[in-house]
């Protein structure tokens, strides 16, 4: 829907050049499909808005069984009940999942209030820097081996493109080179923009290095600062302090891992430690 290679032309080097090749595709249709492509991107990829505050949203997991655990509620004599069921137990039966439903405003609440506590305890606060510090690095290690592997397999299409490109002449088939040649370029430009994406996150974990004493005043002042955020901001502020949470039905207990850069993220929105 996106390569150039159809309406005869050929991307290279950031730039784009007329190929050699006839197009398949009117440049006419081929921009309106960029533009509704665009109108999609800008209307329809936005969250669904998160109506009834539910703050664990796309953050909570069944332990027992892996999967995802969805906000959903019912109706009581005019009374709403909220709950986050696990999706499997919804798709495949209740008999399926041992967890089956918990109750939202209780696993809510301990969550909050585990966050809460790290900041009222010297000592928890110090592991849970420890840990967000491990964390940000085994991320940052990950990330310097995907962008060495991109940046090889960046190298390899680019070689490959350039061989072809020299052979296409009236003497090639043209088919089958132009159809290989797309092929190319489509994985020429995906591999460009997950170098991208690992490039940012890298300049993004440097950016928000764990820091002792900005980490430490944020976690203390989480209880005020939490108290005054309005229902959408709470939201927000969850997503960027834990990476997930997980029940396990057998002990009873609820995990929490936090994002690594995340509590420093919410400290310079708050503006604290700037």
């Amino acid at each position: 829907l996106t390569n150039i290679i159809y309406i005869g032309k050929v991307f290279y080097k950031n730039e784009v050049y007329e190929g050699e090749h006839d197009a398949i595709v009117s440049q006419d249709i081929f921009d309106r499909v960029q533009t509704l492509l665009r109108d999609n991107r800008l209307n329809g990829g936005r969250n669904v808005r998160n109506r009834y505050g539910a703050i664990l949203k796309g953050l909570l997991y069944c332990g027992a069984c892996d999967a995802s655990m969805v906000h959903a509620y019912t109706v009581r004599r005019d009374r709403r009940y909220r709950y986050y069921v696990c999706s499997k137990a919804q798709k495949n039966g209740w008999h399926t999942c041992p967890t089956k439903s918990l109750p939202a405003p209780e696993v809510e609440r301990f969550v909050v209030d585990t966050i809460r506590n790290i900041g009222k305890d010297d000592a928890l606060a110090a592991e849970v820097i420890r840990q967000a510090r491990e964390q940000n690095q085994g991320r940052v290690t990950s990330l310097q081996n995907e962008r060495q592997f991109l940046e090889s397999e960046l190298a390899n299409l680019d070689k490959e493109i350039r061989r072809l490109i020299k052979s296409m002449g009236p003497n090639a088939e043209e088919g089958i080179t132009t159809s290989r040649l797309a092929e190319l370029q489509d994985c020429m430009r995906e591999t460009e923009q997950n170098a991208t994406r690992v490039r940012q996150e890298l300049l993004e974990l440097e950016r928000c290095r764990i820091d002792e004493e900005h980490l430490a005043t944020a976690l203390s002042l989480f209880d005020p600062f939490w108290d005054n955020l309005l229902p959408q901001e709470k939201i927000r502020a969850m997503q960027l302090l834990v990476e997930q949470v997980r029940y396990d039905p057998e002990s009873e207990m609820v995990s929490v891992t936090f994002r690594p850069s995340g509590i420093r993220t919410l400290c310079a929105e708050a503006g604290i430690g700037e």
